[in-house]
């Protein structure tokens, strides 16, 4: 391979591809050091960590003494980056040389270019691409010419992605903070409350649960072959799942019905108590869906709790006397367009990737079966505290107040 350097030394592989056409430098002790001699450079590139000058495509043959220059010997076509010659005790090692490298305003262009709508530059696209994006700088004048893979090498280089997206949900509620602190320092507490008889619940429901019957069997894998499921499937109906999630434990308790008015939840409530008959107090940390504060379910909570029911004129009399402290059942809703600060959420997708999406269903009670028994296996069998990763500004706040 062209492109290296040799005495009697040893030729340590490197890791990158060496192009025919790329020089390379001298990578020794604790740094980069360019070539001293005066033989004829590839390329003039600043000496950075991160480069490193160019030297001929050749190697010294000796030196007449220590401060003499080498002589240049062209490489043959056959030598290459596993050749075993050594220069015994030296720890020099071959590294590739860097590209073209842009002045760093030129590079502050580029990128702030790269995070800018294409539209803004009259581009028709919705993000850039690196082919449409170099011709962009070039039609903006920042650089004469420009490389597609420059280009890619330069946001690699700046860690920006703009062929990569996700969704993105901004929560308008005012009271965002208070709320989330709110359910982290219950998530954070949960152990303990536990200990003291309280129990944390994550609820909600998961709608239209579809009951699909493939026409065809499933082929299940083999030796390189994937499973293969059909596509063509016959609809049976469709089931709703609502279901609470332990904190403390995981365990899932749950009802199947065919619709969620504000009646089933308000069962369901009624349900969740007699199964924690022993706790002291339960949490019940759930969204702000209108049934989940209904009229019914606060008709159930103050039965629930012996105690006198307020007016409930209005929605926000309904909430405040759900999640007033003191009772047996207190409420406490996400913020809204918060979802994510609901656990029995990553539940639902553990059942959506073990059951649902696979599955092949008959009727609506073959789908009720298995949702009933993998809810089963997974409290024997599953069942674990989620470990609560969130770092941000309130999580931290919440550990100094916990």
């Amino acid at each position: 391979m062209n492109g290296m350097w040799t005495t009697n030394m040893e030729v340590r592989p490197c890791l990158s591809i060496l192009h025919p056409h790329s020089g390379f430098g001298l990578a020794t002790g604790n740094g980069w050091r360019p070539w001293s001699g005066s033989a004829p450079r590839l390329s003039e590139t600043c000496c950075e960590p991160a480069s490193c000058y160019s030297v001929p495509m050749g190697f010294p043959t000796g030196r007449s003494n220590a401060n003499s220059e080498p002589a240049w010997t062209p490489l043959s076509a056959g030598i290459n980056a596993t050749s075993r010659r050594a220069w015994t005790g030296s720890r020099t090692v071959l590294v590739p040389a860097v590209h073209r490298r842009f002045p760093p305003q030129e590079q502050h262009k580029i990128m702030a270019l790269a995070t800018r709508p294409p539209v803004q530059d009259h581009v028709p696209v919705t993000h850039w691409s690196a082919t449409d994006l170099a011709q962009a700088v070039v039609n903006d004048g920042i650089v004469e010419a420009i490389s597609r893979t420059t280009v890619w090498r330069l946001l690699d280089q700046a860690a920006i992605k703009p062929h990569r997206w996700h969704y993105w949900l901004h929560s308008p509620d005012p009271d965002f903070e208070a709320k989330m602190l709110a359910i982290v320092t219950l998530y954070l507490k949960a152990q303990r409350l536990a200990k003291r008889g309280e129990i944390i619940l994550s609820v909600d429901e998961k709608t239209s649960i579809q009951a699909l019957e493939r026409r065809y069997p499933h082929k299940p894998p083999q030796s390189e072959c994937i499973e293969r499921i059909e596509h063509e499937y016959i609809r049976h109906g469709t089931r709703c799942l609502t279901a609470s999630l332990e904190v403390a434990s995981g365990e899932i308790y749950g009802h199947l019905t065919d619709n969620r008015p504000a009646g089933v939840f308000a069962d369901f409530v009624e349900s969740v108590c007699r199964h924690y008959r022993k706790a002291k107090r339960i949490h019940f940390v759930l969204d702000n869906l209108n049934t989940h504060w209904h009229e019914a379910t606060c008709r159930t909570v103050a039965k629930l709790c012996q105690c006198p029911l307020p007016p409930m004129v209005t929605g926000d009399q309904r909430r405040t006397f759900l999640t007033r402290p003191g009772k047996r059942v207190v409420f406490h809703f996400t913020p809204s367009h918060a979802s994510w600060l609901n656990q029995i959420e990553i539940w639902f997708g553990t059942l959506t990737r073990k059951v649902i999406r696979r599955g092949d269903f008959r009727s609506v009670d073959d789908l009720d079966t298995k949702i009933i028994e993998f809810v089963e296996y997974y409290d024997e069998c599953l069942a674990h505290p989620y470990r609560w990763t969130y770092t941000g500004k309130p999580l931290a706040a919440d550990e100094k107040v916990a």
